[in-house]
């Protein structure tokens, strides 16, 4: 569009992005001839594929390990959200321990005879 002649405005409309997008796109075809972006770009990974697989062996072997612990235990040096953010893109949810256990039918059955002597 715009070898056509075609105005920033115009072609940034077409195309839905912002004009400094397109102009930035332009420049750097007429610049160097190619579209593609730099290659780098964006935050490095401090774990390596082998480090995350150890993340997720020691978070199915204790489901209720928290996410500290894990990195302490794994030998990463990443902080705990990123611990979190690599278990939930495998799926692996959190699992809290319950805080009392649960009632037994005998246990329901004395709790509703109190209830109903008084």
């Amino acid at each position: 569009m715009k070898i056509a002649g075609w105005l920033t405005r115009l072609v940034a409309g077409q195309v839905d992005r912002s004009e400094c997008a397109v102009r930035n796109c332009w420049e750097q075809w007429t610049r160097e001839g190619t579209h593609a972006r730099k290659t780098g770009s964006g935050v490095t990974r401090k774990s390596t594929r082998r480090d995350d697989r150890r993340i997720m062996r020691q978070a199915l072997v204790d489901p209720t390990v928290t996410c500290s612990t894990i990195g302490a235990d794994v030998g990463v040096t990443i902080v705990p959200q990123t611990i979190s953010r690599h278990l939930a893109e495998a799926n692996l949810k959190s699992k809290r321990p319950f805080r009392a256990l649960s009632l037994t039918t005998e246990h329901r059955q004395l709790r509703l005879q109190w209830c109903q002597a008084r």
